[in-house]
């Protein structure tokens, strides 16, 4: 009764909504913010909807947004100073240089009018708080920059993507020149297995790790004054990467007779988070999700008929290219002779100094990434996301708007990054379907550099027929977790990659939906929890063939292998896994190639250990690993009191009260609850499942989510950090869809009329 009356208060007191004028509406839009900070957008039409989730993004995460664009297009050093120059120049290598009129009629239908109004929402928003300083966010006050408004070209131009694979060709390379590339196994093994060739005409030994800087630079994390910085760079650590864990439950298998979809991906987590919540509703459109706040629509959600998930499919979507250039530097040598190598000139302005002028060179492959003018070589950076055609910032627009699978399949024709794509809808149907730009390629295989010169080339892209996917298996069940994903038989021609995360996640989720007759919100639930690792229980059973397991082992003894955050054991088994791998790669590696091969696949890791040979090293890693425990305080033995998610603002140090700080965790990169670290020694979380979200198929109102730490990128707000604590204690919160949910949860009416 108290919900009713209070929808009904709100309903009949439009007095209580803050009305404001704004640009580039057609009809007036409202904007309810429920008590999780969550924006719900009611419009008239699909492009007022869109406007309202510009604005919305744009009133809570203004600064997030701002510096997304400015560091993608190149222009950060305008804003904050010279230090920032090194990301411009590395970013505008990489902006689409293309004809951008030619590439909007390539995106989906309604792509460009949804994306005026969006940006326009943005625009709308940039606009008052640049009338009400007030309104700036701390991080633009501590900078003395203001927010600069957005072109909806801009969505075409910041295209650039980071595949998995470039450092994996370079390493590859170097190994080569030194006639040791069959020992690059023991860092990346293949799937199918394979033996990796340098391409015919290819000198490897021209090749050098340094060469990647500038790719490096684009992934690097930008270095504030003050600022306490820490490495978030996706390095040679398996399990500090990017994922995700996502499945579906067919009617048979749930409880309700209504299918499920779980999805949890995961990203570097940090203060604000990667990812917002948002509500979408028009006539003909009524849809619910997260994703990236600087993109229209979202990745992981639903609409009244069907719901969408998805986890990173690990196409090889780019190449590198030897060029042998002439003299001049203005060619390179293809197949059929010289081709032209561009050098735009281009003007880029410095705070504080003069204008600085920059050399950008290009060719029909790509930008080049490094160049030796002198010793007539250089390289290219070809990349799927920066060719003609679909672009990233605008894939989830078609698949908010599928009704069925047919549409949903049909909207996946314009997808770009690699990806599982999972479904369920109301009529009770599952699929899976992989999508992304995936190259053909002609004569070579994408493991290693290509010389331009021996017609290496690319023959368009795979189609989605040619993709793997399922629809209603008998198992009724699909899960997804960055495994490799083909069947026995599949066709060599339509595989997307060989190298692959490894499948401990989805082994263990695989497992569990296999041992249960019936899962439902629950289960799902728990599932993402799931901190069993089968990878402890690997190296634990090892012990067992010792014929006198030192003392030291008696922690590990009878443990199950759950990473707990109270677990001591679980701290044992990190420190002996540390250990371990390190001895290991020492022990395997030749000192001439440790420089290329920085760390072992983890299942090479256990696979050394199970050696006779290796017994004697894997107990003095385990004796090295308990002295280590032992010199911990006795209250920071337990594995949450080192592996802490402690989310630090980039700008801690200039920002009040901007980071969230103190839970312990339980769990690491092999879990299924993802929580990694990519600095070394220092296990504190640095990535992992920041949005998680369970949904009961057509009971919408019953679907549940978390995203952290909060909604809002404002420091100063209630919604930056108030999700945090849920999320460390594994809850979830309502996403509202009725009418009449969303008005017994809100918290406040904005109402936005055209000026």
């Amino acid at each position: 009764m108290t919900r009713i009356l209070l929808a009904l208060l709100l309903s009949l007191a439009p007095a209580l909504a803050q009305e404001r004028q704004v640009q580039g509406l057609t009809a007036p839009v409202e904007i309810i913010t429920d008590r999780w900070g969550i924006p719900h957008i009611n419009a008239s039409s699909h492009e007022d909807a869109f406007f309202g989730q510009g604005y919305a993004a744009a009133t809570a995460r203004l600064w997030q947004l701002d510096l997304t664009r400015r560091r993608q297009l190149g222009r950060l050093a305008e804003a904050f100073g010279p230090g920032f120059l090194p990301f411009d120049e590395a970013a505008r290598h990489v902006v689409f240089r293309g004809d951008v009129a030619a590439e909007w009629p390539r995106q989906s239908p309604r792509a460009h009018t949804l994306a005026l109004a969006w940006v326009a929402g943005i625009n709308a928003r940039v606009a008052e708080v640049l009338a009400e300083p007030g309104l700036l966010p701390p991080e633009f006050q501590a900078m003395d920059a203001r927010p600069e408004p957005w072109h909806v070209d801009d969505l075409i131009r910041m295209r650039w993507g980071a595949g998995p694979n470039i450092r994996n060709e370079m390493r590859r390379a170097l190994l080569a020149c030194q006639g040791l590339l069959g020992l690059d196994a023991l860092a990346q093994p293949l799937e199918p297995p394979a033996q990796p060739q340098p391409p015919m005409g290819l000198d490897p030994c021209l090749l050098k790790r340094e060469q990647l800087a500038l790719y490096d630079r684009l992934l690097a994390p930008l270095l504030w004054p003050r600022a306490r910085q820490r490495s978030d760079v996706e390095g040679d650590d398996f399990d500090a990467r990017a994922g995700s864990n996502a499945w579906v439950i067919a009617p048979g298998r749930s409880p309700t007779g209504r299918a499920l979809l779980a999805n949890d991906p995961h990203q570097a987590v940090g203060a604000p988070g990667p990812r917002f919540i948002s509500h979408l509703r028009a006539p003909g459109l009524d849809a619910i999700g997260a994703g990236p706040v600087f993109r229209p629509g979202f990745q992981f959600g639903h609409n009244d008929r069907i719901a969408h998930g998805r986890t990173d499919l690990q196409i090889d979507q780019e190449d590198l290219y030897l060029l042998e250039l002439n003299a001049e530097g203005t060619a390179f040598r293809g197949p059929g002779g010289w081709e032209p190598v561009t050098r735009l000139r281009e003007v880029i302005a410095v705070r504080g100094q003069e204008p600085v002028i920059r050399e950008f060179p290009h060719t029909r492959l790509g930008p080049v990434i490094f160049e030796d003018r002198a010793g007539g070589h250089a390289l290219a950076l070809r990349s799927a996301f920066l060719e003609p055609g679909p672009v990233v910032t605008l894939e989830y627009l078609a698949v908010i708007m599928a009704r069925n699978w047919q549409e949903y399949r049909e909207a996946l024709r314009f997808a770009v990054w690699g990806s599982n794509y999972m479904y369920a809808d109301i009529d009770g149907h599952i699929g899976w379907q992989t999508s992304g730009r995936a190259p053909l390629r002609v004569g070579h295989d994408g493991l290693m550099p290509v010389p331009a010169a021996g017609g290496f080339d690319w023959a368009g892209y795979m189609p989605l027929e040619h993709m793997v996917g399922l629809y209603d298996p008998p198992e009724g069940w699909i899960a997804t977790a960055n495994q490799m994903p083909y069947p026995e038989g599949w066709p060599e021609a339509r595989m997307t990659s060989r190298e692959w995360t490894p499948n401990d996640r989805y082994r263990r989720v695989a497992a569990v939906l296999a041992g249960q007759s019936r899962h439902g919100m629950a289960e799902a639930a728990a599932l993402q929890l799931d901190t069993l690792s089968l990878r402890a229980q690997a190296l634990v059973a090892l012990l067992a063939s010792l014929p006198e397991p030192p003392a030291e082992a008696a922690l590990l003894r009878g443990w199950d292998g759950r990473l707990d955050a109270e677990s001591e054991a679980a701290s044992l088994y990190q420190l002996w896994w540390s250990e371990l791998a390190a001895a290991l790669r020492l022990a395997v590696v030749p000192e001439a190639a440790r420089g290329a091969i920085a760390a072992l696949h983890p299942h090479v890791v256990l696979a050394l250990a199970a050696r006779a040979e290796h017994r004697d090293l894997a107990v003095e890693a385990l004796q090295r690993a308990a002295a280590r425990l032992r010199a911990l305080p006795e209250d920071g033995r337990a594995w949450g009191a080192r592996h802490r998610v402690d989310l630090r603002h980039p700008m801690s140090a200039l920002v009040a009260n901007a980071n969230v700080l103190g839970g312990r965790s339980g769990g690491d990169g092999a879990t299924v609850m993802a929580r990694w670290w990519a600095n070394g020694q220092n296990p504190v979380v640095t990535g992992g499942a920041s949005f998680r979200v369970v949904l009961d198929i057509g009971n919408w109102d019953a679907a549940r989510g978390i995203n952290l730490p909060g909604q809002s990128g404002d420091p100063r707000d209630g919604h930056y950090r108030d999700l945090y604590p849920l999320w460390m204690a594994g809850e979830m919160v309502p996403l509202a869809y009725s009418a009449s949910a969303v008005a017994a949860v809100a918290e406040s009416r904005v109402r936005l009329v055209p000026r």
